[in-house]
């Protein structure tokens, strides 16, 4: 079971951090209080059925928090033009899927929106697990709200917490018990060149050797893009560089691979340390591309 679900909520993810809309998040947050608020009756009674110590009020008053808080996808921490005429650029963005273990109802509703508003995919692995309780049912409206705005309902899911593999995630929170507790992606050392367009195998070839002769564990590899952007991320890399002419391949590349530092056409030699992020739901990346690929 758990597999079907890590499955659709990645294809969920891909999906979501592709669109170019700075502004979704707002009109879906704002979206869904509405929808909330119409379906007051319905979760206020199964809240006093469940005999809940938070209330209907708790609940709206979470996401009314969560949507005054400032949005810091992709807000720009460092960019810098280069005389080579490539563009750095240090941002916060989404982890992926991340897991929250959670059994409290106002703390499992300020994650979906954490995550709606970050752009990652959630997975809700409930200590009490109950598909009639009032997590399922507001958790329902959400992904009937987020329709509206062409996002998969897959983006957000709730199992048993004995199913949920954590292993497949790129994050995991924890909240039972009112523990905070974060576990960060323990990343690979291993760099990867992904040579997209054969006309470009001789500077992918290059940059391998130049890493090589240097003691970096490196490797080439091809294929279909989907397929390597799903192995480097199963691999958690710090580091990799795509050889395209494309620059809507560059792009997704860019925005689907969950690495510290991904380059188009531009050598590892640039790669940072880069610092975690604040915020407990993003990642801080650094990217490098050419001027000319923005202008495309």
């Amino acid at each position: 079971m758990m597999e079907k679900e890590i499955k659709s909520a990645r294809r969920a993810y891909n999906d979501y951090v592709l669109v170019n809309d700075s502004e979704l998040d707002v009109r879906v947050k704002n979206y869904i209080l509405e929808r909330i608020k119409e379906n007051k009756k319905e979760i206020e009674e199964l809240m006093k059925y469940l005999e809940r110590e938070k209330t209907y009020e708790d609940i709206e008053k979470a996401i009314k928090d969560e949507i005054e808080k400032t949005c810091r996808y992709k807000r720009q921490v460092n960019l810098r033009k280069r005389e080579d005429n490539f563009v750095e650029v240090t941002y916060e963005t989404g982890i992926g899927i991340v897991a929250l273990e959670a059994y409290d109802v106002e703390e499992v509703v300020r994650y979906i929106i954490r995550a709606i508003r970050t752009r990652n995919a959630l997975i809700v692995s409930d200590v009490e697990y109950n598909e009639d309780d009032d997590k399922h049912l507001i958790m329902y409206i959400i992904k009937e709200a987020i329709k509206k705005f062409n996002i998969s309902e897959n983006i957000i899911n709730i199992v048993p917490y004995e199913e949920c593999d954590y292993e497949k995630c790129d994050k995991v929170i924890y909240t039972y018990e009112n523990k905070m507790k974060n576990e960060n992606i323990k990343r690979s050392s291993k760099l990867y060149i992904y040579v997209e367009n054969e006309e470009l195998r001789k500077e992918a070839q290059e940059e391998f050797e130049k890493e090589k002769n240097i003691g970096k564990d490196v490797e080439i590899i091809t294929g279909k893009v989907e397929e390597v952007i799903e192995k480097i991320n199963n691999e958690k890399v710090e580091g990799t560089v795509i050889y395209t002419k494309s620059p809507k391949i560059g792009y997704r590349y860019i925005n689907q691979v969950n690495a510290k530092n991904i380059f188009v056409n531009a050598t590892l030699e640039n790669m940072e340390n880069v610092e975690e992020s604040k915020d407990n739901m993003l990642i801080k990346k650094k990217i490098m591309y050419e001027m000319k690929d923005l202008l495309k």
